[in-house]
């Protein structure tokens, strides 16, 4: 049965290398032409967009499968080596390749439309991971449509479907191995997107490097560090080193410890209700967050006053300028309580038994003859 469909096959395959055979052939791919310039009228514009995306292609293929088959059968006839056989597993790996090709590209077009995009937004919110969904999805397609393309031309060719598994497997598995270091980022790059622990315009932090990331890749992602230096870092590092996502957190935070002079004990009570009461009206800091104003630490130089609060605002300047203003309205109450900041000093006290009056006499250097020594006659 299989020998039937093959010599059947073969034998319409050797119709379209006769000359008759070739003006049809011509004849159906201008008339396939006129179709897709036809489906240009469709109302869908996503769907003309993916007929012209796929017009060009699908009949510049045929046509080369034709023509190709239509030369290899003449060189079939003058050369023993080549036989009919073989011209027809040259075109129906021609065509496979060009029904292929036209596959990717109609799925690439369909993965990149607005229709699917407008569909993504219903699962995925973020712009940013919708964007990193596609691309994963691009990515996976390709791969795919590539095996898929690569088996069938094998098949087509006379090579068993068993052999071209187990080849396909032992590829799958030596590559596996050797490239175990690319498996794991590989891997690595599928989890990042899965769990999403940043995404593309994060500030994140790794281990000792920090930066915004501004591509998540197969292999590295990269990110550009804070003095605009492109930094690469293998996906697998990611899957054994905790992240910090700065650029998600809900707050901002501002803590300090002020130092006030040791005299200003009396007034430490005025300045924390009033430094309280003024971050509890301010419009930019969180009250729904912790607040801390307390006298916290006796140190060598100054009684300490912990300042503990969170800004509403994530961005960097912005929370720079309200820290800026909190710390210059604090400076205010202190000045308003007759208080004052402290900096490092020490401080004398004279002895019991200093006299102030008495001149200081410096004692001899060492070795001076001029000086007599202990028990030393006069």
């Amino acid at each position: 049965m299989d020998g039937l469909n093959r010599a059947a096959l073969v034998s319409d395959a050797h119709f379209f290398q006769t000359p008759q055979g070739l003006l049809a052939g011509t004849l159906l791919l201008m008339l396939f032409w006129f179709v897709l310039k036809l489906a240009d009228r469709i109302p869908n514009p996503s769907v003309v967009l993916l007929i012209r995306a796929l017009r060009r292609p699908l009949v510049f293929g045929f046509g080369v499968a034709l023509y190709a088959g239509w030369l290899f059968g003449l060189l079939a006839n003058k050369m023993v080596i080549l036989t009919d056989v073989e011209v027809t597993k040259a075109m129906a790996s021609l065509v496979l390749f060009v029904i292929g090709r036209a596959v990717s590209i109609a799925g690439l077009k369909i993965l990149h439309s607005s229709s699917f995009d407008h569909w993504l937004q219903k699962e995925i919110d973020d712009d940013r991971d919708r964007s990193m969904m596609i691309a994963l999805l691009d990515r996976l397609y390709v791969i795919v449509v590539f095996l898929i393309t690569f088996a069938a031309i094998m098949i087509a060719i006379g090579v068993s479907a068993t052999a071209v598994g187990a080849v396909l497997g032992g590829a799958g598995i030596g590559i596996g191995f050797g490239t175990q270091q690319i498996s794991q980022n590989f891997l690595s790059g599928l989890m990042l997107f899965f769990n999403r622990p940043f995404g593309v315009g994060d500030w994140i932090q790794v281990s000792t490097f920090e930066g915004t990331v501004e591509r998540i890749g197969w292999y590295h992602t990269r990110i550009r560090t804070f003095d605009r230096r492109p930094l690469f870092i293998p996906n697998s590092l990611f899957a054994t080193t905790p992240i910090e996502n700065p650029g998600r957190m809900y707050n901002r935070r501002i803590k300090v410890e002020l130092g006030l002079r040791y005299e200003d004990l009396d007034r430490i009570a005025e300045v924390t209700s009033k430094v309280k009461a003024m971050l509890k009206s301010h419009a930019a800091i969180d009250q729904r967050q912790t607040m801390l104003v307390n006298f916290n630490q006796w140190d060598s130089s100054s009684i300490n006053l912990l300042v503990y609060t969170f800004t509403k605002t994530t961005v960097w300047s912005e929370w720079l300028d309200v820290q800026q203003d909190v710390f210059l309205q604090i400076a205010a109450i202190v000045k308003e309580a007759g208080a004052d900041f402290a900096f490092p000093s020490t401080t004398l006290y004279p002895g019991t038994n200093f006299n102030a009056n008495q001149p200081f006499l410096a004692p001899p250097p060492a070795g001076d003859e001029s000086s007599p020594s202990p028990g030393a006659p006069n």
